[in-house]
Order: C-alpha cells, then structure tokens, then sequence
C-alpha cells in the first residue's frame, strides 16, 4: 500500500479544483495537475480493448479508485472498495458506453479515445482531490452516458 502510494503520489498530485457558474447555468471545473517525469507503474496491469494508448490512464484509473485488500475469512481471498464510487461508477458506464458507439459505428475509435482519455485523466486529477463533494454529487446526476460525457466535457485540467 505504500509503494502504491508513493507511486501515485510522484506521478500524479493535484490540487485547487475550482468551480465556475458559465453564462449556461452550466458548472465548469479546472483542475490544477503537478506532473513529474517518471512513469507509472501500478498493481494493475489491463489492457484497454478499445486502444494501447489508454492503458496507462486506464490502470492509474484502477489503481486510484480500486482498493483491494486481502481477506482471511469468507469464500473469497480479497475485499475490493472503491473510493469515490460517483465518479468510478460514471467513468466504467462511459467507457462501456463509448466502447459499444466505437462497435455500432457511431463515434470514429479517434474521438472515443481522445473522449476516453481525457475523462480518464479528469478522474485521476479528481482521485487526488480532497473536497470533491460538489463534484460528486452533479456527476451523480448525470443518468446517462451521455450526460456524464458532457459533464466531463466542462471540466479543464491545467497541467502544470
């Protein structure tokens, strides 16, 4: 759990989510990322079926909102938790979502990757952030995919 933590923390921290009413009535989001140089490397090791290029985001996703921890007792060896379910559960609907528009020929793989992989690195931004209550509680009301899609689409990340 340290090395994990650790790992996270040098790769990814972010800070100062920011709310902002636009003239819509619709909430934007910047988020503000420290990066560092150094690659990431988690327990989890997933290819994403849709592309290559989204396993890292993709398994820093898992690594951030999934806590797995062995267990003793009971039928099964280990306990799985998920920290801040609001946005996991939005994120794998999404994903799930775009990868069945990629397969019916709606969306082109290039737009659901570049969707995919920007609302991927929203939620890893969003992992590391203490005050998301706000946040949690609009993307809780986004019903659909679609929504949750448009949702993210108002959120900005200025790396830094």
């Amino acid at each position: 759990m340290g090395k994990l933590f650790n790992i996270i923390v040098c790769v990814l921290l972010a800070i100062g989510a920011q709310s902002v009413k636009a003239q819509n009535n619709e909430t934007n989001y910047t988020l503000t990322v420290y990066t560092s140089d150094s690659k990431s490397e988690t327990s989890f090791d997933e290819k994403h079926p849709l592309c290559g290029s989204l396993n890292g985001s993709w398994n820093m996703f898992h690594a951030n909102y999934r806590r797995v921890s062995k267990i003793s007792t009971g039928f099964s060896g280990q306990a799985v938790e998920i920290y801040k379910p609001a946005i996991y559960n939005a994120v794998i609907k999404t994903d799930k979502y775009i990868r069945k528009a990629v397969g019916k020929g709606e969306i082109t793989k290039e737009e659901a990757v570049a969707t995919l992989k920007h609302i991927l690195d929203c939620a890893n931004a969003l992992a590391l952030e203490y005050d998301t209550k706000a946040f949690e509680k609009e993307i809780a009301n986004a019903k659909t995919p679609e929504l949750v899609i448009r949702f993210f689409s108002h959120v900005a990340i200025e790396y830094v």
